[in-house]
């Protein structure tokens, strides 16, 4: 039987550029992955692209992509981000989004560090958390 999804073991990682899924699953999918999988503290379970408004040639571009990971130990994980995406070239502005007590929280990178647990808005685009 499956676990039960638990929206405060959740993290959707926002990252604003215009990566490929191909690039974005070997630039950070991998590497995540990589990091949690052996310390038994999460997965990546999804990703995708959000698409901006179509062009004059028909092609739309894509707006930020975003990278879902469930973990066993949230605030580890966010730990482990918070090193791990600079040195994978995460830019400037890639958000942690993720849920604590009921509570909405992002940390954002500022490029040198991290704005840690600021309030949130945003909803995951398929998710709606």
């Amino acid at each position: 039987m499956a676990e039960e999804f638990d929206v405060e073991q959740f993290i959707y990682i926002k990252i604003p550029d215009a990566i490929q899924p191909v690039a974005r699953a070997e630039s950070f999918e991998d590497p995540i992955d990589d990091a949690l999988e052996p310390r038994a503290l999460g997965h990546v379970s999804g990703g995708g692209s959000l698409l901006g408004n179509a062009l004059p040639d028909g092609t739309r571009p894509i707006k930020f992509c975003g990278i879902d990971v469930e973990t066993t130990d949230r605030d580890a994980v966010l730990e482990i981000l918070r090193g791990l995406l600079p040195n994978l070239g995460a830019p400037l502005a890639t958000e942690l989004h993720y849920t604590a007590r009921g509570t909405k929280l992002q940390d954002r990178f500022l490029g040198t560090e991290w704005a840690v647990g600021e309030p949130r808005e945003f909803l995951h685009p398929g998710f709606d958390i």
